[in-house]
């Protein structure tokens, strides 16, 4: 799962992109769920996966705050 969501994430990366970009985006929960907690979990989670995709050097921050694929 971990690698299809990262997979996922590599290709929404095509171009530069925000964080609340990648949570609105949905990778975790289904883009349909109104749960409240869906937003908190999807920021976290981005941040978390780019974090760890930076480190690899398969994700860089161009500029303050927005994100692409290497």
């Amino acid at each position: 799962m971990v690698e299809k969501r990262d997979a996922t994430l590599l290709a929404f990366l095509d171009e530069l992109r925000t964080v609340e970009e990648i949570a609105e985006h949905r990778l975790v929960c289904r883009p349909h769920a109104k749960d409240p907690h869906a937003e908190p979990a999807e920021r976290r989670t981005a941040v978390r996966r780019l974090d760890r995709l930076i480190d690899t050097g398969r994700v860089t921050q161009a500029e303050q705050g927005t994100f692409s694929a290497t």
